[in-house]
C-alpha cells in the first residue's frame, strides 16, 4: 500500500492580485511535504491575470508597499471588462446587492450556479483550464482555495475538468469563503453535488491527515466535512511551517510581495462587521521567529514582505521590526492606537516597516458606536501627523454605508477623512481605501441583525453576504432583482 499521496492545490480567478503567492496553499505544500507528501500549488489566478494584462507594465512610484503595491487600475479594468463578463455569458437570474456585483457575490441559486459551472466547464476558459491541468501529473487530490465568492464558479469548473481528466480525484474545497458559508455547507447535500468535501479554518493538521488516508485509502479526517452531514469540525492547523512559494517568475507585477504571518484570528475582535474573529479562530501568536525565511528570501529577490495578520499590536510591531532590522521593507496591518507616535513609528521604520494599514472604518460616532470600533478623529490626525515625520506610510481602510446613516452624511465624513490626507501631503505618503459595507453572514452583525436593528430580507447558498434592511436615520434599502 503507498505511503504518499499527492495533492494539486489551485487557486482560481479572479483575485484583483498579481504582487506575490498566497500564503495558505503555500503553508499547505510545506505541510504535506514535510510529511512525506508530494504537493504543488497552481496558481491560476496569476496565469489567467498575466495572459490578459499588456505584457509589459510600468512600475509606477510606490506608494505604499504590501496588499496595495499592485497594478489597482489595470486589475480593476481586467475584472469590469474581461471576468465579470465570462461570468455574466455562463450565470444567470442572479439578484441586486447594493455595492457589489452580483456576478461576483452570486446572489443566485444553487442550481444557477452548478449550471453556470457546467456551462464555464465545457466552454474555450474550460478547454484553457484542461490544457493546464494536462501539463501536471495525476494528483490523489485536487484542492481548490477559495478567498471570496468571485472565485466560485471557475473554482466549480476546475473541478469538473478535473474529474474528467482524471477519474477518482478527490475535490477537496478550502479557504476563507468555504469557512464563511460553513453553516450552510453543513446543513446542505447541494453543496456536495461538485465538491468531496470541504475544510474550515486554517488547515496544515487537516490537510496532512486527508493525504495520510487517501494514502491508506482510508476513511477522510474529521476536518474534512462533507456537505449536508450537519458537521461543523474545524480543521487542525500548524502555523510552524516555513512557506513553499513556487512560480515566483509570475508574480512582482509590479513588485514581487512575499506573504508572511506573525499570528492567527484578531487581537481586538470586537467589530460588528468583521468575520475574522469566526473564520480566523481564536488569537494567538507566532513565534516571531518563523518569519526568518520569508526575509532571507525577499532579501534575495528584493521583495517586500507583507504580514497577513488581521491586526498587529504596536508591541509586536516593535518586535517585528526589531527581528527584521531593516533588511528589506515590509508591510502590517493594525489600528489606531495612542502607542503609534512618531517615537514609535520611527524605531519601526528604522526596522524595515514601510506601511502601515489602519481599519480607521468609519467617523461617524453613531456607527463607531454601532459596529463596537470607537476611534477618535483627534487620534486620528496625530497618527497621519507621526507617520508624516516618521516616514511611515498609511493605507486607511474606510467604510461607508453602515446602517443608520445617510449618503450625504457619509460623503461628508469621507471627504473629511480625505482632507486631512490630503493636507499633509506630498509628506505624508498614504492612500485611503474605500469600501461599502455589506452583510456578512458570520459577522456579529449578520448572526444577530436584531441586536444591530436589522432584518435579513435574502440570502443565497454560494453568497456570504446577506440581504437587509435596517431603520434609523437612513431609509431602509430595497433588493430587486436583475436579468
Amino acid at each position: 500500500m503507498p505511503t504518499a499521496a499527492r495533492a494539486l492545490v489551485v487557486v482560481p480567478p479572479l483575485l484583483k492580485y498579481s504582487a506575490g503567492p498566497l500564503l495558505g496553499p503555500a503553508l499547505l505544500v510545506a505541510a504535506a511535504r514535510a510529511s512525506g507528501h508530494e504537493a504543488d500549488v497552481l496558481d491560476l489566478n496569476i496565469r489567467w491575470i498575466r495572459a490578459h494584462l499588456p505584457p509589459r507594465i510600468a512600475a509606477p512610484p510606490s506608494t505604499v508597499v504590501g496588499d496595495h503595491d499592485k497594478p489597482g487600475s489595470l486589475l480593476s479594468d481586467l475584472q469590469r471588462d474581461l471576468f465579470v463578463p465570462l461570468l455574466r455569458g455562463h450565470l444567470s437570474e442572479v439578484e441586486h446587492l447594493d455595492g457589489a456585483d452580483p456576478h461576483l457575490t452570486l446572489t443566485c441559486s444553487h442550481d444557477a450556479v452548478e449550471t453556470a459551472a457546467e456551462r464555464l466547464a465545457a466552454s474555450a476558459h474550460g478547454a484553457w483550464i484542461r490544457s493546464v491541468l494536462a501539463e501536471r501529473e495525476r494528483p490523489d487530490v485536487l484542492g481548490v482555495s477559495v478567498l471570496f465568492s468571485g472565485q466560485v464558479l471557475v473554482g466549480l469548473a476546475v473541478g469538473i475538468v478535473a474529474r474528467a481528466l482524471w477519474p477518482g480525484v478527490r475535490v477537496v474545497w478550502g479557504g476563507p469563503h468555504v469557512t464563511a458559508i460553513q453553516d450552510r455547507i453543513a446543513r446542505d447535500p447541494h453543496f456536495g453535488r461538485l465538491v468531496d468535501a470541504f475544510v474550515f479554518g486554517y488547515a496544515e493538521c487537516t490537510f496532512v491527515e486527508l493525504l495520510d488516508a487517501v494514502a491508506r485509502r482510508a476513511p477522510l479526517p474529521s476536518g474534512c466535512v462533507r456537505a449536508g452531514q450537519g458537521q461543523l469540525h474545524r480543521a487542525a492547523d500548524d502555523p510552524g511551517h516555513t512557506p513553499v512559494f513556487q512560480d515566483l517568475e509570475l508574480y512582482g507585477l509590479p513588485r514581487l510581495t512575499l506573504p508572511a504571518q506573525a499570528s492567527r484570528g484578531c487581537s481586538y475582535g470586537r467589530c460588528g462587521f468583521c468575520t475574522y474573529p469566526t473564520i480566523e479562530g481564536t488569537y494567538r501568536t507566532i513565534d516571531e521567529a518563523i518569519v526568518e525565511p520569508v526575509v532571507q528570501l525577499g532579501l534575495e529577490r528584493n521583495a517586500t514582505v507583507a504580514f497577513k495578520d488581521s491586526l498587529v499590536v504596536p508591541k509586536r510591531l516593535a518586535t517585528l521590526a526589531a527581528r527584521i532590522g531593516g533588511r528589506v521593507r515590509w508591510s502590517a496591518c493594525t489600528k489606531l492606537n495612542p502607542a503609534l507616535d512618531e517615537a514609535a513609528l520611527r524605531r519601526l521604520a528604522g526596522g524595515g516597516c514601510d506601511t502601515l494599514e489602519i481599519g480607521l472604518e468609519t467617523i461617524d460616532s453613531e456607527s463607531q458606536r454601532l459596529i463596537g470600533k470607537r476611534q477618535s478623529v483627534a487620534l486620528f490626525k496625530q497618527t497621519l501627523d507621526a507617520a508624516r515625520e516618521a516616514g511611515v506610510g498609511l493605507v486607511i481602510n474606510y467604510i461607508t454605508g453602515f446602517p443608520g446613516t445617510t449618503p450625504a452624511e457619509e460623503q461628508g465624513e469621507l471627504a473629511r477623512v480625505e482632507d486631512e490626507v490630503k493636507q499633509r501631503q506630498p509628506s505624508l505618503r498614504a492612500v485611503v481605501e474605500h469600501n461599502e459595507f455589506q452583510l456578512e453572514r458570520l459577522s456579529p452583525m449578520g448572526r444577530n441583525p436584531g441586536a444591530f436593528g436589522l432584518r435579513v430580507t435574502r440570502e443565497w447558498p454560494w453568497s456570504s453576504m446577506l440581504g437587509w434592511e435596517g431603520e434609523g436615520r437612513g431609509a431602509p434599502r430595497m433588493r430587486l432583482p436583475v436579468r
